[in-house]
């Protein structure tokens, strides 16, 4: 069995989207230092690095994290598709068409944009032009039964100098205004550089902390 790390590490040097606060890590106790263990102080905003946007992001009565099942985070039937975008560009419904039959029946799209090529190399690019998703794209998306996530190779579902069409996206992909209660979970800031052909399973687990919109989240595959 082979797996596949899709979540990058948390550090002090993760990309944050916009003006958004850094990671912090202090060391609270050193052995080094004469201590009988270690420990850290770790401060984040719960959307740094790779993490799920819950509904209660956007929508005011969605669910919070903590209050999604498990099971809603294992993925049976993923599909992953290419969709070349560059700096501030949007995903629109046209781009996301010709792919229908691939997304039916599909419980987790993960959508390689490729921008996540210059994460390392050019992260202030990274975290202030990333693409983004169109309302458009959250009102096409939202017609698939058994989509249950989407997840991208971007810092955010919404692009960072499209403010109004990232707003829209992740109020109708959440679910907003909705009186069925279907909501789509967003994936953000995923390593999809990589051979993903032969993926058959995805685990999303995020860390369950209470009271809170979204969270971290470790997430691989399984072949």
């Amino acid at each position: 069995m082979k797996r596949l790390l899709l979540s990058y590490p948390l550090g002090v040097h993760t990309p944050v989207y916009k003006d958004n606060p850094p990671v912090v890590i202090e060391q609270q106790s050193s052995i080094d230092q004469g201590d009988p263990y270690n420990q850290f102080i770790i401060s984040s905003l719960n959307h740094n690095g790779t993490h799920i946007d819950a509904p209660w992001h956007f929508n005011p009565k969605g669910r919070k994290i903590s209050e999604i099942p498990i099971d809603e985070f294992i993925f049976t039937h993923p599909v992953i598709i290419d969709i070349p975008k560059r700096d501030d560009e949007l995903i629109t419904k046209a781009d996301l068409v010709p792919y229908e039959h691939q997304i039916a029946g599909a419980d987790l799209l993960l959508i390689r944009t490729g921008f996540g090529s210059i994460r390392s190399s050019d992260p202030e690019r990274y975290a202030n032009h990333n693409p983004g998703l169109s309302a458009s794209a959250a009102q096409y998306l939202m017609i698939f039964d058994s989509l249950r996530a989407i997840g991208i190779d971007m810092i955010s579902a919404g692009a960072a100098n499209h403010p109004e069409e990232a707003v829209a996206f992740h109020q109708t992909i959440l679910g907003k205004g909705r009186v069925d209660g279907r909501y789509v979970m967003v994936i953000e800031d995923l390593n999809l550089n990589q051979d993903l052909s032969n993926i058959h399973k995805v685990y999303a687990i995020p860390l369950y902390i209470e009271g809170v919109d979204s969270s971290f989240a470790t997430v691989f595959t399984e072949d």
